[in-house]
């Protein structure tokens, strides 16, 4: 179901569909959640961990199966002002990464300028895939046709990485690198993998390995008044 249909979708049945606001989050369920989760308690979470200023980048949460999600590996997703979430998530934590996840993005998007004019966090992020390039070439991997220049997302690349290299083989060639596979296969990726280790994960842990996401994240956290 695409952000069109959606809306309309929405509008038709409004009545109907369950909406709750928790915090600063308005939530609509296309369809209730799988199984005994306490999202009640995720989303309270998510208020609590983040600043006002981030959570106010979000218009909506939207829960459900969506079409958008039969299109990749994924289950979770951020456009225009709202997230999409699966209702089959495996537990409390899973579903509070989804959302910290597509919430970086929003900030990724609102704070372009602030995150990315220097060119540091690029700049970085592509002189770690030089050294994933030759790792991997070392490894014997073929990759002849794949651009490690291009800080952009590359289906060829996300291809490479997940079908043909394979996560569970990267995880082991990235330490130092890279926080996870999945934050080689793009600039916005390699910043969002980043954004859930601050909230999520070790923050010191982010400024060994990605010193400027840590530092840029550090000011934008700290600006919220």
């Amino acid at each position: 179901m695409k952000q069109k249909e959606l809306a309309e979708y929405i509008k038709n049945q409004s009545k109907k569909l369950k909406m709750q606001k928790i915090g600063s989050l308005q939530i609509v369920f296309k369809d209730e959640f799988v199984g005994d989760l306490d999202y009640e308690k995720v989303f309270k979470t998510i208020n609590f961990m983040l600043p006002d200023h981030f959570l106010d980048l979000i218009d909506i949460v939207y829960v459900g199966q969506f079409d958008l999600f039969k299109d990749g590996d994924y289950n979770a997703a951020y456009e225009n002002g709202a997230v999409y979430v699966t209702n089959e998530q495996d537990d409390q934590a899973d579903l509070i990464d989804d959302l910290i996840h597509e919430i970086a993005h929003a900030v990724e998007e609102a704070y372009d300028h602030e995150i990315y004019s220097d060119e540091m966090i690029q700049k970085n992020f592509l002189a770690k895939r030089r050294k994933i390039k030759v790792i991997l070439d070392h490894e014997g991997y073929n990759i002849a046709n794949i651009d490690f220049s291009n800080p952009y997302y590359s289906e060829d690349m996300d291809i490479f990485l997940r079908d043909e290299v394979g996560y569970e083989a990267l995880h082991n060639l990235i330490p130092g690198l890279f926080l996870a596979p999945y934050s080689i296969s793009s600039l916005r990726e390699y910043f969002a993998r980043g954004f859930e280790e601050f909230y999520l994960g070790k923050p010191v842990n982010l400024d060994k390995t990605c010193p400027y996401i840590y530092k840029k994240l550090l000011r934008l956290h700290e600006n919220s008044e």
